[in-house]
This record gives C-alpha cells, structure tokens and sequence, in this order.
C-alpha cells in the first residue's frame, strides 16, 4: 500500500498584474475552473507556479487565497523552494497553520550533496513536522536529484514522506523507483505515465490537464484500471499535441512559460507575464498555440 492515494494532480499557475502583484481574480478563476473539471488533489508554487521566484508576501498571499478555495474533499499541496532548510521549515510552518497537510520539497541546489547530505535533508524537514506529509519533487534540471537507490534508503529513514513527482522519460529510472521505492506514490507526467503503470500503482499529473482535462482523465483511468493498450493510445495522442502546441517555440524557457500558456488558452484573459528575469512565451508562440488548439483538438476535451 503507497503511503499517498493514486490521483490525477494539477497545479494551479500565478497570474501576475503588471505591477507583479497576485491577480487574485484570476487566481481564484482558474482554481474554480480546475475544480468544475473535476481535479480534486491540486497543488501551487511548484516550478511552474514560479514557487522558486516568489517573495516571502507573496507566498504567504497565495498561499491564503488557494486554501481558502480548498474544500473538505480537496487534497491541497503547497510547493516548497528554497536553498535555505530553514526558510523552508518557515514556509511550512506557514501552510500548516493555513490548513495544509502535504507539502512539494525540494532539495536545496546551490552545491552538489551527498547522499547522507540529501538523506539528512528530509528526515531534517520532514522530521520537523511529523503531523503533515511530503511529496518530493525531483527536479531534472536541478543540480540535486535523487536516484531509485537514494529513494530506497530514504523511505525507511523518513516515514512521512509519501510521494515523488519527476518528469523524466528516463525507463530505466521509471522501473527503479516503482521497484525499489514501491511504498511512495510516484507521479509522473502524461509521457512516462503509462509506462510506470507497468510496474504497479502510479499517478499522473498531465502538464495538458487545464486544456484537455476529460482526456486526461481518461489517461490516468486507464493505466489505473491497467488497460495498458489505451494508456499509452493517449500518450502518443497528447505527445502528438504538445509538439503541435509548441511547435511556434524557438528557445528553451523556464517552466512557467510553457504552463502559463495552457492557463491562457482556456482563459484568454490569463496573464501570461512571469516574474522577472524570465520571458513568457513570444506572442507568435503563442498565436501559434491558439490557432493550433482550435483547428487540431476539436476531437479533445
């Protein structure tokens, strides 16, 4: 038995105004529009939601405004960034007492650590608030990651940690975690999902979920229910249409970029802007996305 539910997740994005304050209507829109598609395990101020960017205010405001939206069948997560252990036992120090129980976390990235050095870290962090549950996110393009080896050894030194989310197409490290770390739920992107799904019980977050929520729910039924041949149907489907969303891309952007583009196609009046010094998508990606979303995807909900 994995110490998390299997679920669907979804990340709520920051819309900025110009003045880089919180557009808290947005805000509050696109998390009710997540909820009337049906997600119920939603988290915030992960890469995407710019949780890496965000002042000590800021995150203590979207904090507010996301738990206030959460209800008493929602599974809240709040994403953790930070190169300090200290500021980040403050940030969840701040959640818990908002209401939340599970948190993302991140290895700290300023130097390479060890693996006693990352062990330490989340019996340090997690072992600081027993009472909540952690999810860590293995992020690729960071300088720490955590191997399936690593994720062996942690799961019985930390007990509330409770999931991973990485998104790799890596097989090899797919097979590794779902064997050698079974008891953690793992989620993985729409790519990788079905393959996981090989292996035993996995989760899905689907980085198309804003736009396509119906089909990917269909992707995370069907490796749930272990119709493998439909799963990975869907993935080569989804694949098909990220390479047509972001065919008009012409260089590498930060992850923001790319989901904050998802937010606006559903929301014309989302706010694409990032916090600085990073770029949103040009307007001709985008244009580029829109007139693919509409004449390409009629066939997708």
């Amino acid at each position: 038995m994995t110490r998390y539910p299997q679920a669907l997740l979804k990340g709520a994005n920051t819309p900025w105004t110009e003045d880089y304050e919180l557009d808290e209507r947005a805000f509050s829109r696109q998390i009710e529009n997540l909820a009337t598609a049906g997600y119920r395990h939603l988290y915030v101020l992960g890469t995407a939601g710019e949780g890496h960017a965000v002042s000590d205010v800021a995150y203590r405001r979207i904090v507010d405004v996301f738990m206030d939206h959460m209800l008493d069948d929602f599974y809240p997560q709040i994403g953790v960034i930070t190169l300090s252990t200290e500021h980040a036992k403050e940030r969840i120090e701040y959640g818990i007492s908002r209401g939340a129980s599970t948190f993302q976390i991140v290895l700290p990235s300023w130097g390479a650590m060890s693996s006693a050095e990352k062990v330490g870290f989340f019996k340090d962090v997690c072992g600081a608030f027993p009472e909540a549950g952690f999810l860590h996110y293995n992020y690729p393009r960071g300088v720490n990651t955590m191997s399936p080896a690593e994720y062996e050894i942690t799961v019985d030194e930390v007990p509330n940690l409770v999931a991973t989310k990485t998104s790799t197409m890596d097989m090899g490290f797919i097979r590794g975690v779902m064997t050698k770390a079974a008891e953690l739920q793992h989620f993985f992107l729409q790519g990788p999902f079905p393959y996981g799904c090989l292996y035993g019980e996995c989760s899905l977050i689907s980085s198309l979920g804003p736009v396509f929520p119906n089909f990917s729910r269909e992707l995370f039924e069907a490796g749930r229910d272990g119709r493998i041949d439909r799963a990975f149907a869907i993935q080569k489907r989804m694949i098909e249409v990220a390479e047509g969303l972001y065919a008009g891309v012409d260089r590498p952007h930060i992850d923001g970029a790319y989901d904050k583009l998802t937010s606006w196609l559903v929301d014309p009046s989302f706010p694409r802007r990032l916090l600085p010094p990073f770029e949103p998508l040009s307007d001709e990606a985008a244009e580029t996305a829109r007139r693919y979303y509409e004449s390409s995807c009629s066939d997708l909900s």
